[in-house]
């Protein structure tokens, strides 16, 4: 832009000089016209005062037959006089002409002078324009740049206090549910050593203990693994995939009906977009099951162009508007959208007769 404003104003610059200085070549000949005509009337006015001189009317010759005056004779002096007035006319005449034609030529001139200087002026106020919107543009990227960082610097933050999250709370459950469970049944092992002669309704009792908690420890041990994507086979299809989940969601819970409606799904995603889904499609589920309150949901996929897009809709309570401001920064749906973000995805989440989420990314091959 800045280099053809240089072109365009350079032009007009040359444009400018010529006219202006053809405006001055012009407006000297004009003057000299005017000074010349000036010259031609202040001699013809001598010459009409001498013409009148000689021709006042004192020279008569009177017939000697008649006593009436015949027309009296011009003399040489005058002949002279009425030629020069009669060439100096004609000059006057010439010089009015030309006087007219360059002061009509001077003002084409001076209206294309004005154009182009209003021009040059036009142009360089839409210079300006476009240097003040060029800031604002560069001040606004610079803004959303800082937005953009801003941004990415929370989402940094909230997913490493996320995994810090999940680092305790793993590591709580190593602790609580299995290894102390492992140390208090060694314990009763030990027990039942010393009571399963002497005692053995007691050796069978703690027995029974021992049992029931290896059984919980098992049931720990699963929901962790599930938890994990322990049982993910990534190379099930998509279709196929979404199925089983929708069929043992319906096992699962009975009572809140799941369908599903599949759009064209020909590919299937990378695997760490594609475990993501199972991932995001596990976290939006467990809010349905623990607050919608919903009897429906239906879930919704399709796949356009390299980008896979889901719905998922429940005829639940709703989600609340400040659902991001209630809930804690490590609940289910914060997860997802930080998911999401590692992705470079979409996620909307909001409320209609029940809650509608809907999610997209785009492949990466």
């Amino acid at each position: 832009m800045k280099e053809k404003y240089a072109h365009i104003s350079d032009t007009v610059d040359e444009m400018l000089t010529y006219f202006n200085r053809l405006y001055t070549e012009h407006d000297t000949t004009l003057q000299e016209y005017k000074a010349k005509l000036f010259e031609v009337n202040i001699r013809l006015e001598e010459l009409l005062k001498t013409q009148n001189v000689y021709s006042l009317n004192t020279d008569y010759r009177k017939s000697v037959f008649s006593p009436i005056p015949m027309d009296r004779e011009e003399n040489e002096k005058e002949r002279e006089i009425k030629d020069e007035i009669d060439k100096l006319t004609s000059k006057r005449e010439k010089y009015e002409y030309s006087i007219n034609e360059e002061t009509i030529y001077l003002k084409s001139i001076d209206k294309r002078i004005k154009k182009l200087t209003s021009s040059k002026q036009s142009l360089a106020e839409m210079m300006n324009d476009y240097n003040d919107q060029e800031e604002k543009i560069k001040s606004n990227d610079n803004r959303k740049i800082a937005d953009i960082t801003a941004d990415k610097k929370k989402h940094q933050k909230n997913l490493l206090m996320i995994d810090v999250y999940d680092d305790t709370y793993e590591a709580t459950l190593l602790d609580k549910k299995i290894r102390q469970v492992i140390s208090d049944n060694n314990h009763k092992l030990e027990n039942v050593r010393g009571y399963i002669y002497s005692s053995p309704g007691r050796s069978k009792v703690l027995l029974d203990e021992i049992t029931a908690s290896q059984k919980n420890m098992i049931r720990v041990i699963d929901d962790q693994l599930s938890r994990l994507q322990f049982d993910f086979d990534e190379n099930k299809p998509l279709r196929e995939m979404l199925r089983s989940y929708v069929d043992r969601s319906n096992e699962k819970h009975p009572d809140i009906k799941t369908t599903l409606l599949l759009g064209e799904l020909r590919r299937t995603p990378v695997y760490i977009r594609y475990i993501t889904i199972r991932r995001l499609l596990d976290i939006i589920f467990d809010n349905i099951y623990k607050h919608s309150k919903a009897t429906e949901v239906k879930l919704e996929a399709s796949e356009k162009d390299k980008e896979y897009s889901f719905r998922i809709t429940d005829n639940g309570v709703g989600i609340p508007a400040d659902y991001k401001t209630r809930s804690q920064w490590y609940s289910g749906l914060h997860r997802a959208e930080e998911l999401i973000y590692l992705l470079d995805g979409n996620i909307t989440i909001k409320k209609s007769k029940g809650t509608i989420v809907e999610f997209s990314f785009k492949d990466e091959n």
